[in-house]
């Protein structure tokens, strides 16, 4: 596929920025029912774009990464509600057969990830101003739950952004590299999985909480996903 081929209407557009913007908010504004994660925003990206299972094999390869960094608490962790829908999208567009293509995918939606975190941080310093003098809050609950909208309709507006900003830019950059004899998807699908599986072993390793017998898990989830991949993909 070249940048002459690929077509992005605007109504898909705006699908996808509405759909950035619920994505953000998930996380830990509302309504907290995981869509977020990388697996599954990562599809509805791919989805979008027609190519749903393209956008499932980025997400999957995202969602090792994203295990790492649970969104909870003071935690610094990526957004990967946004950056899994434009990463999804980006390798759904490009056609979802190529290897480079996928690596490009995975690394702009953790790069994007990680940029959404930034405005995580802007977003909770918001916050502060808008939850604030407490003792005003404390007096008027009315006013409580309006600021309280306000700051959820604040962080699904930062989603919409991060999409509406980087999707078509990211699907561009991932069409360049596009157009060097792909293989079969299957093929590319079991390199996807051994990147996830050489990911999900570095951050178990990384970890101390993280014991010996919880390594026969990541062989047991490797294998189901590859019986997975090759039943419907090859």
């Amino acid at each position: 596929m070249s940048w002459s081929e690929l077509s992005l209407g605007p109504g898909t557009w705006l699908l996808a920025v509405l759909g950035g913007g619920l994505l953000g908010m998930d996380a830990v504004s509302w309504p907290q029912v995981m869509v977020s994660r990388p697996l599954v925003s990562a599809t509805v990206g791919g989805w979008l774009m027609g190519n749903p299972v393209a956008g499932m094999l980025v997400g999957a390869v995202l969602e090792v990464y994203a295990l790492r960094h649970p969104p909870f608490g003071a935690a610094k962790y990526p957004d990967t509600g946004p950056a899994g829908l434009v990463a999804g999208a980006s390798y759904a567009a490009s056609g979802g057969a190529a290897m480079g293509a996928l690596l490009l995918s995975v690394a702009l939606g953790w790069a994007l990830g990680w940029i959404g975190a930034v405005t995580v941080h802007v977003r909770r310093r918001l916050n502060e101003r808008i939850m604030s003098p407490a003792g005003e809050l404390a007096a008027d609950p009315g006013l409580l739950e309006q600021r309280h909208r306000v700051a959820i309709w604040l962080d699904g507006l930062r989603g919409a952004i991060l999409v509406a900003a980087f999707l078509v830019p990211s699907m561009l950059v991932v069409t360049l590299v596009v157009g060097t004899g792909p293989s079969s998807l299957g093929r590319y699908a079991v390199a996807s999985l051994v990147l996830g599986l050489a990911a999900s072993a570095g951050a178990a390793g990384r970890s101390s909480a993280f014991g010996v017998r919880g390594w026969p898990l990541i062989l047991v989830g490797a294998g189901l996903g590859l019986l997975l991949i090759l039943g419907g993909l090859t």
